[in-house]
């Protein structure tokens, strides 16, 4: 009965918790669609069609180059780069917990009630791997974040190459290899 009584437990936990869950996602994605539209109609200037193609280079750079953008693309960066990192840690780590499992589980074959080192390992792993999603899903909360506060920036950027492209401008043309 006690057996039961766990899983039974985690499961009711697991769907009380997640309708909480799946509103921060609901939220964040109403917010970046609303940063979205406010930075496209900031990106719209008065006389965007008369810029000359020496202009908007200018103009590309300038907004590119801005330290709000370049701070935010750096952090992301480096987030993107600690969760491949993570990755490939955690791959060597179910490596390893695989042969665990594998050796646990034999044991528990032999030894009569040995199958519970196997469950409490199984428990750790997945307490293990909660605490990573919700330190992944927190990272992209705060990856998306950055991405909001520079969204006039971006959509401003794609406006001036959209005009760029529209009059054939030279410096959209990739570099010959050197």
């Amino acid at each position: 009965m006690r057996s039961l009584l766990c899983p039974v437990l985690a499961l009711s936990f697991a769907l009380w918790v997640q309708p909480v869950a799946a509103q921060a996602p609901d939220d964040m994605y109403a917010r970046m669609t609303a940063s979205m539209a406010d930075g496209e109609a900031q990106a719209q200037r008065p006389g965007d069609d008369q810029l000359t193609c020496d202009q908007l280079q200018i103009e590309m750079i300038a907004t590119m180059q801005d330290p709000t953008v370049q701070s935010a693309i750096a952090a992301n960066g480096a987030n993107a780069q600690a969760q491949l990192d993570q990755m490939n840690a955690a791959r060597g780590r179910a490596q390893a917990q695989m042969g665990m499992s594998f050796f646990l589980g034999l044991l528990g074959s032999f030894i009569p009630g040995f199958g519970y080192a196997q469950m409490a390992q199984q428990q750790a792993e997945f307490a293990q791997q909660q605490r990573q999603a919700q330190q992944s899903m927190a990272e992209m909360a705060a990856m998306s974040e950055r991405m909001m506060t520079i969204m006039p920036q971006m959509m401003r950027g794609q406006r001036v190459y959209e005009l760029a492209q529209a009059q054939q401008c030279a410096f959209l043309e990739p570099a010959p290899p050197q």
